[in-house]
């Protein structure tokens, strides 16, 4: 294995392996991991906790992070051989691996900094406002030969949820738009969530609002896909005297839903527009 040194590693931004993989498309780790060396700038306060926990859901990462919350995603691998992905020649280069297999897709496009190093791993991390929003640990350490063998990989990530960094990050991130409650505050994207609808199922004209963990509408659905809707679209509409005021808001839009759940009204009472329950998934 190779000895960790927090000179001449290369510098990391998400926003760069952000694009590898959407621009990319289905190119190899080696090939992402493989991007010209420049100095990698180290955080302003270096940690100097553990840089491996045996927690089994968020590992290290998850006791560097200072979330309101619990973290929105993370991962641990607990395991003394690594076989889960592909290995990669330097730290950096582990971050962005990780970002190519599809690991951190709840995290925004924001630049990391080496906050420790040590025994064989490095920590990467992310602060905004004062606060450390996301971790990432990376491993020098045993692999098998699928993973190209022994070398560097992420062994712990943990990363707040998106309401937590600043709206034009969490926006960054496939278009996710955040809502406030009463208090003026962001929701918790568990609770409420809207973003445009996936562009490889070319359903990016749509916008999805989840609330809760099972319920889904959709603004402006296709007309190929609305015989799949629990309800019709209604593009303009007084708010119904039986809608039920959810207290959650973005920008000037209020959002109230129907007795049964089947519409979510989206605007102003005075005019809004009713989105439709919907069961659609894009593969």
């Amino acid at each position: 294995m190779r000895t960790t040194t927090l000179r001449g590693m290369t510098a990391v931004t998400v926003a760069t392996a952000v694009t590898a993989v959407l621009v990319g498309g289905c190119g190899s780790a080696t090939d992402v991991a493989s991007e010209g060396p420049s100095q990698l700038p180290t955080a302003a306060e270096p940690y100097d906790g553990p840089l491996y926990v045996p927690d089994a859901r968020y590992g290290a990462a998850g006791e560097v992070v200072e979330c309101r919350h619990r973290p929105g995603s993370g991962r641990f691998h607990t395991g003394e051989v690594y076989g889960e992905g592909a290995t990669s020649d330097s730290p950096d280069g582990a971050v962005r691996t990780a970002m190519s297999e599809g690991l951190f897709l709840d995290l925004p496009d924001l630049p990391l900094r080496v906050a420790a190093a040590e025994d064989g791993r490095v920590l990467f991390t992310h602060v905004g406002d004062g606060r450390t929003t996301a971790a990432l640990v990376v491993r020098d350490g045993h692999a098998t030969e699928g993973a190209g063998g022994d070398g560097w990989y992420l062994e712990s990530s943990a990363i707040c949820d998106l309401s937590e960094f600043p709206p034009e990050l969490a926006e960054s991130h496939f278009g996710t738009e955040i809502w406030t409650g009463p208090d003026g505050q962001p929701v918790l994207t568990t609770r409420v969530v809207s973003q445009p609808g996936p562009e490889h199922c070319d359903w990016q004209s749509m916008t999805f609002l989840s609330v809760g963990r099972d319920r889904t509408y959709v603004r402006d659905p296709l007309p190929d896909l609305r015989e799949w809707l629990d309800a019709e679209y209604v593009a303009s509409m007084p708010l119904p005297e039986d809608a039920v005021d959810t207290g959650f808001s973005r920008e000037d839009d209020r959002l109230w839903l129907s007795p049964g759940g089947d519409r979510a009204y989206v605007g102003r009472p005075a005019d809004v527009e009713a989105w439709p329950r919907t069961d659609l998934a894009c593969a």
